[in-house]
């Protein structure tokens, strides 16, 4: 009975090894096939990617390709196109005998010519001077330009400021023009005569004849006409007052000391044509006649009768 009980502990025994190492193998075999499950997922994932990267590569490279060859078919037409267009005016210019070189620079030409006419014609609207005709002889005054015989001699304050220069004067004689007088009618007669020696004593030679209709100009152009006797006309800018010596002075063009031509007024002048001189003359239009004489290099008129100035 011994060898039995026995021989049945021992049988036990090893069914419950037996039944433990298979559970092991079968452990270990679920493992290795999951991990092998695993890894095939992964390699499969992987090669997916790799063939989603190749196929958008792939696709980035025939776009890539594609514009580079629509931009060089572009280009390639465009320089057929330059050159069909080269040959076609080369072709142009040899029948027409050379004589036109390119549409540009004929526009380029044709502007520069019209630019200097238009200069041309501006200067020579400033530098053209009276000519003298059969009956009458120049307006010149002994041909000698004259100091100004204003009392005043004198620098005053200056009461506007331009933060740069004005415009030049042939710039503002075109673009800013004076509305010109409508009947300005100055005949050079014997009692004119008289009474203009008397108001320049300084001239001693008149070569003006009897019947000489006196020349009208813009207050831009007296620069141009120092030592002439002539009728100016413009738009006063600024009045400044002398106490000291009772004269008014009126510019004309930009302010003192940018001026373009002054005209000098006595007081008691100035006063009969309003109480207050310099609220009266200053934005009035004006024609003032006299000899055109010169202070420190600006031309002016010096007035001695109220007969002299006009307003229109």
């Amino acid at each position: 009975m011994r060898k039995l009980i026995i021989i049945l502990v021992m049988l036990l025994i090893a069914a419950t090894a037996y039944n433990q190492s298979s559970r092991r193998t079968t452990n270990n075999r679920t493992a290795t096939t999951t991990d092998t499950q695993t890894a095939t997922r992964s390699n499969n994932e992987s090669v997916s990617r790799t063939r989603n990267n190749t196929s958008a590569n792939r696709s980035s490279n025939e776009v890539r390709n594609s514009n580079q060859t629509r931009s060089n078919r572009t280009s390639t037409a465009t320089s057929r196109n330059n050159n069909s267009d080269r040959s076609e005016f080369v072709t142009n210019n040899n029948s027409n005998g050379g004589q036109n070189t390119n549409s540009n620079t004929q526009r380029n030409i044709t502007t520069t010519r019209t630019a200097r006419t238009t200069n041309n014609r501006a200067q020579s609207s400033y530098t053209a001077r009276t000519t003298n005709s059969s009956n009458h002889t120049s307006v010149r005054a002994n041909h000698t330009v004259y100091q100004s015989p204003r009392t005043y001699t004198q620098r005053h304050a200056v009461s506007h400021y331009y933060r740069r220069a004005p415009e030049p004067r042939e710039y503002r004689a075109v673009h800013y023009a004076y509305r010109a007088p409508v009947h300005v009618d100055v005949i050079w007669t014997p009692v004119i005569h008289n009474h203009y020696i008397r108001i320049y004593p300084f001239v001693t030679h008149w070569n003006i004849s009897y019947g000489y209709h006196i020349r009208t100009i813009s207050a831009y152009d007296t620069d141009y006409y120092r030592g002439d006797f002539m009728n100016v006309y413009g738009r006063v800018t600024e009045v400044f007052y002398s106490h000291s010596t009772d004269e008014y002075f009126l510019y004309f063009g930009p302010y003192y000391p940018y001026h373009d031509f002054t005209v000098v007024i006595p007081g008691y002048i100035a006063r009969h044509f309003s109480r207050r001189p310099e609220r009266y003359f200053t934005r009035q239009h004006i024609v003032v006649t006299g000899l055109i004489t010169e202070f420190n290099g600006k031309p002016e008129i010096v007035v001695r009768e109220s007969f002299q100035l006009r307003l229109y």
